[in-house]
């Protein structure tokens, strides 16, 4: 039996993604009894920065008390209250014209949505260098999965590196809970550090928390290298030491000052890259930031892009933290249960002008991580010629450098010659890396005009649910 239009299921308020500012957004329109649909790919509610243990393990962790845990119990009081239908365990593997949602689920695998909000988060900046590929080399995030979902400990010696507040959390985190730290690399000078500490006393309780993560690491014995970056990792099938160096402002190497380091895992953050997999196959415009290397769907001021009926939230506009998302994710529902006729025109601007005098108030911590998380050339000097680039198709720096001298100026031209950004990532790893060795020879103005294409599959699944015996027949023709 094949599916057409006429039998597609019609919902209408469909969510991609719960965290903050998918469920910020839900408890909004459900409170005016709109039927709020939410799809997500984890067993429980939280996305990433809300991951909770998959049942039924029941493994105990020390975790270390956060605001962010402390804001999610506030949104499952709220969750309580109101009905909305989660779709759980459901990967969305393509959006197509008329707000089409392409699922994995048997009993759901075609969805139109009157409305539709995309809040598919962000992932880790990936930073490639020699050896970055060997099993050991792991993001911070991958870390935290391990710790939050599946209440698994890494054995070994662990050395963290990059970049930012997420470090000393992790290293902290998992000091508490006797894994073996060896130490933390941290590419910024302390006396950067120093200057954005008194950026954070606008949060007292945000800045008692990093003290506390380094309090935690000072007790443990725990060294922090500041201005030092992993330079290569070595080791035959898994990782086994690493080449660390002491870098200047921009994050370089310097020579002569490299060391080595017995290691079995190393977990690596360089900031966050905003997920527009799903706004970019939703036809969604884009701009491109060359200083973050990333881009973010262009929306108005109530986070509805260029598409009617599309709407934004959360880490996929830019990464500004759980406050802001919660906040833009109101604002998204509020407008939404506008259009949707629940609400007056009047009631809406009340409500949305209140969110965004909050919204306005937590700007700046948007602007931090900014400066933090930035891109920096020196990362660029630590690639080698074999270094693996595009990890998907296995292109190497050289091959890239080499294309680019030929003339290959655009990330599209770069992927049709080489094939970049066509494997089962979509560009996720290595587009940032593609941006940064861009910035080298087009200016500016140039840069910001860069995007890319995103087709279906979005997530790897199954092959029979492209086969001619799925009921997705009639979309699949489009593909």
């Amino acid at each position: 039996m094949f599916y057409n239009r006429d039998q597609m299921e019609n919902r209408d308020f469909v969510i991609i993604g719960t965290g903050p500012a998918g469920i910020s957004a839900a408890i909004t329109a459900a409170k005016s009894g709109i039927e709020v649909t939410v799809l997500g790919e984890d067993p429980r509610i939280g996305g990433q920065i809300f991951r909770q243990i998959i049942p039924p393990l029941q493994a105990q962790r020390h975790y270390i008390e956060t605001q962010n845990q402390i804001l999610f119990r506030r949104l499952n009081k709220e969750l309580e209250k109101v009905h909305i239908h989660f779709l759980s365990n459901t990967v969305v593997w393509g959006i197509f014209e008329d707000k089409i949602i392409a699922t994995d689920s048997k009993d759901h695998p075609l969805i139109k949505a009157k409305k539709l909000l995309i809040a598919e988060g962000a992932y880790e900046t990936p930073v490639a260098f020699p050896g970055w590929t060997l099993p050991g080399v792991m993001t911070l995030g991958g870390i935290q999965i391990l710790l939050k979902s599946q209440g698994v400990i890494p054995q070994g010696k662990i050395l963290i590196a990059g970049t930012g507040p997420l470090l000393y959390f992790t290293a902290a985190q998992l000091v508490k809970n006797g894994a073996n730290v060896i130490g933390v690399l941290e590419a910024s000078p302390l006396s950067q550090w120093m200057k954005w500490i008194f950026q954070l006393m606008r949060s007292p309780k945000l800045l008692w928390k990093g003290i506390q993560y380094l309090l935690i690491l000072k007790k443990h014995r725990v060294p922090v290298y500041y201005s030092h970056v992993v330079v290569k990792a070595q080791g035959e099938e898994h990782l086994e030491k690493i080449v660390f160096a002491k870098a200047d402002k921009h994050w370089k190497p310097l020579r002569r000052t490299e060391k080595t380091m017995k290691v079995d895992i190393l977990g690596l953050n360089w900031g966050f890259v905003p997920s527009t997999i799903f706004s970019h196959m939703a036809g969604c415009e884009h701009e491109c930031d060359p200083l973050m290397r990333w881009w973010i769907p262009k929306t108005n001021s109530n986070y509805e892009t260029l598409r009617e009926g599309i709407f934004v939230a959360g880490d996929c506009t830019g990464i500004g933290g759980v406050k802001l998302a919660v906040l833009e994710g109101k604002i998204a529902g509020i407008e939404v249960t506008f259009q949707l006729g629940r609400i007056s025109k009047l009631m809406a601007d009340r409500h949305q002008a209140r969110l965004k005098k909050s919204l306005s108030r937590q700007q700046w911590y948007y602007e931090f991580l900014r400066k933090i998380y930035a891109f920096r050339s020196g990362l660029l000097h630590l690639l080698s010629d074999d270094t693996i680039i595009c990890r998907c198709e296995e292109i190497d720096y050289k091959t890239i450098t080499k294309i680019i001298e030929d003339g290959a100026r655009h990330i599209d031209q770069i992927k049709r010659l080489l094939r970049v950004g066509m494997g089962r990532c979509q560009g996720r790893f290595c587009y940032p890396t593609l941006l940064g060795l861009l910035a080298n020879i087009l200016p500016l103005n140039e840069l910001r005009k860069e995007d890319f294409s995103a087709r279906p599959p979005a997530k790897p699944i199954p092959l029979k649910i492209l086969s001619k015996e799925s009921p997705l027949e009639e979309e699949n023709n489009k593909l």
